[in-house]
Order: C-alpha cells, then structure tokens, then sequence
C-alpha cells in the first residue's frame, strides 16, 4: 500500500515538475487508444453477439445463389427464391431452427386517420424468424405460420413507428394502411438499429406462401433467383462442422437436377458469423485468416506510431530526473528496482489515458455512429438514423482490450528510456544533473 501511494505522489510530483509534457504524454496516449477501440468497435458490431442477434455464434448465413452455363457464356447471381431455400435448406437435421426472410428491406409508406404519411423500412419473413431472432416485444405477439393468409395482413411493429402511427407503444390490435393495404398489428418490438442488419426493420409481414408455386413454373436456370435469405441456427456452437457436412450433402443432391441442363450451380455454401461480416461474394470464400492479419497490422502500426513519439518524451521526462536516479542509485537502489519503478509510474500515466481514450472512443462511436458503421448488408438506405446502443458500444472485452493496448503501448513507448536510465553511472548523473 505504501509503496502504492509512492508511486502516485512521484507521478503527481513529476507531472507537476512537468506539465506540459506529462498532459501531452496522457493525450497521445488518450488518441492512440481511441483509434484502436474506434476499429475494435465497428469489427465488435459486426461479429459480437447483440440482441435481438444474442445468438451469432451458433449462426449460419446463406450466401446468395448463382448458376453459370458451361460453356461460360453466361452468369447469374442473385438472393434465393423461397423454392431454393426450401429445396436447399429445409428439413435439415443438423440445426434447431431455420428462418426465411427477405434478404434487404423495402421502404413502404404507412399512414392512420389523422397523421401523415410516412415512409418505414418493410421486411418479410415467415415465422421461424421471432425463435431464431430475439426481439424484445412490449406489446401483443409475434405472427404464426397461420397468420401469412389472413385479412387483414397482420404485422409487427417497432415501437418508435407504433407512437407516431397511434401515439402509445400499446397497439396490438390496431389497423393501419401499408401502402395503401390494411394491415393489422399483431405486436410491437423494441426498436432495432440498421447496423444489426438481417434482424432489422420496422415493420415485419408474414410471407406469402404461395410464391413457391410460381417458382416451379419458371426454368431450371431461373427458377431459383429471388429476393430472400435465411439463417440456420443451430442447437451448439460446436455442431458448425457437422451442419456444414450435412449442408454439402443436401447441395450435392440438390447439383443432380443441373446435369445435362447447361447450367451449374456455382455458390461458396453457408458463412459462419465472422465469414459473413466480410461479406464476400455469392462464389468467393471468405478470406478470414488474411482479413485478421490485416486488423493486426493495423492495431500494430496505431500502438507503434505514437509509441515512438511518446517514447521520446518519457526520454526527455527521465533527462531532467537523472539527478534523482543517480541519488537513488547512490544509496542502494538496483538497476531492476529504478527500472521497473520508471516502468510502473509510465504505466499510471498510460492507464489513465487508456481511460481518457476509452471515454472519447465511447463518445466519438456514438455521437457519429452514422459516419463509422454501416447499415449492415443493405442494398438500400435505412429511413432512420443508424444509432448505436451503449450495450453495442461498451462490452467488458473491449474494456479489456483498452487495458492490454495501454499496457503494451506502456513497454514500448516507456521500455527503452527505462532500460537506459536504469543503467546510469550514478557519479555522472549526480555530478551532471541536467535542468
């Protein structure tokens, strides 16, 4: 404890004996951590679990569906049709669950008595979509397989839509018009930012079964393109391997009806959660081991760059202390104790930059959240504003990682200075003191 309250009066005493270079140190130290959480954070949003995706390690994407003819004259690509996902992906034995859904969402106006009309992002889905999302409801249920005929459409709505359609949160049971056509609510979520991508909108609709006929009327080179995806979740983690072997299978079943046609089906398979972040190509394998390395490299050259410079200032701090390391060399002090006590005052100075930097990256992600992060996989612009939550921001691993980068950037900025001052003649610096 004594030694602990020493370390503080001496990082006090020498930011007093030295203020502008002990502000300037926290400052760096303040940016570079911020800088580096800035882009753990937009990486965070994209792979980290959030609700209403709590369970993005035990999903599997889809990955659009492209057929080529075999003389290569012709390529096509695109989302899937319901017969696809169907065909591809249903009744597998593997997941819990599956769900349909339309790949990006559409805009549509939506209008009561008395309020004007506004436009809102739509989305369809079938029913799976509310077991394998977990959006929080305030208010009724989510829509049945039963539901996708009935008149009026029923919906689920957010609840920033429900208070300007009806003025209260509380709206199950209330009608409305969605372009044009009466609709019903069935029940109202809490609302959703654009950054979580396949679980966003602000309005859901059940999906017309219907349209899986009028896929199998189109031909074989056609029938299979559409507008929707589908996430499998699956009952663990560790059963990945096993879904995607039986995932290969029902695809080498699938490839049989292509023989003899001209065409073959050329898709990558199923993406895991951090291979559908980099959102790679209908036919392209996910580059995950280069991508990481290249985010390694950025956190190295965002801890090395300001290393550097602060480096040269705890040299020019430690200079004016010589005197006082030569006295403390003088009466007994050993090269590892002045070393790791230079080390460990650094280190208060670091951590509380580390803090400073955690604060400003907190504030910078979430009061310019539109100009970092991205409304994730859409091919249209989302009509609210992108918006991050706190719980997306602050998670104690990225605290953590605040912490370890503060540290590492403590050894290189502050790692040599030490060795050095630790290693000086204590005659020379007594006698040499420089002011």
């Amino acid at each position: 404890m004594n030694d602990m309250k020493h370390l503080f009066k001496q990082v006090i005493y020498d930011m007093k004996a030295q203020p502008v270079l002990g502000v300037v140190s926290i400052i760096g130290t303040a940016l570079a951590i911020m800088l580096i959480m800035v882009v753990v954070m937009i990486q965070q949003t994209r792979v980290a679990p959030y609700a209403p995706e709590s369970n993005r390690n035990r999903f599997l994407y889809t990955n659009g569906f492209m057929v080529r003819s075999e003389d290569g004259r012709m390529t096509s690509s695109s989302r899937h049709s319901l017969l696809a996902l169907q065909e591809l992906y249903g009744n597998l034995e593997t997941p819990e669950r599956v769900t349909v859904f339309g790949a990006s969402f559409r805009d549509m106006e939506v209008s009561v008595d008395g309020v004007a009309p506004f436009m809102i992002d739509t989305r369809m889905t079938d029913d799976e979509y509310w077991h394998v999302f977990d959006h929080t409801f305030v208010d009724g249920h989510p829509y049945t397989a039963a539901d996708a005929t009935v008149k009026p459409a029923v919906a689920v709505i957010t609840e920033s839509v429900s208070r300007r359609l009806f003025g209260t949160e509380k709206s199950a049971g209330r009608e409305f018009l969605c372009h044009q056509w009466p609709m019903k609510v069935c029940g109202v979520v809490k609302d959703v930012s654009p950054v979580m991508g396949m679980s966003y909108a602000q309005l859901w609709s059940p999906i017309n079964p219907d349209q899986i006929n009028q896929d199998r009327t189109k031909e074989l080179s056609r029938r299979y393109f559409g507008s929707f995806d589908a996430v499998i979740l699956l009952k663990d983690k560790n059963d990945m391997d096993a879904a995607r072997k039986e995932i290969a299978s029902r695809l080498a079943t699938f490839d049989t009806q292509f023989v003899g046609s001209g065409y073959k089906r050329d898709t990558y398979g199923v993406l895991d959660q951090e291979e559908f972040s980099l959102d790679p190509g209908t036919n392209q394998e996910p580059d995950v081991a280069g991508t990481r390395r290249l985010y390694y490299a950025v956190y190295l050259i965002l801890l090395l760059v300001p290393a550097i410079n602060l480096s040269s200032m705890t040299q020019s701090r430690l200079r004016r202390r010589r005197h006082e390391i030569g006295v403390r060399r003088a009466f007994g002090a050993t090269r590892n104790s002045v070393f790791g006590g230079i080390l460990a005052e650094n280190l208060v100075v670091t951590f509380v930059g580390g803090l400073v930097g955690l604060i400003l990256s907190l504030s910078f992600a979430y009061l310019f959240a539109d100009a970092i992060f991205d409304a994730w996989r859409g091919w249209n612009t989302p009509s609210i504003e992108l918006g991050v939550s706190g719980a997306m921001l602050f998670r104690w691993p990225v605290f953590g990682l605040a912490l370890l980068a503060s540290f590492i950037l403590n050894l290189l900025s502050a790692g040599i200075p030490a060795w050095r001052a630790s290693r000086v003649n204590p005659v020379e610096a007594i006698n040499n003191n420089e002011k």
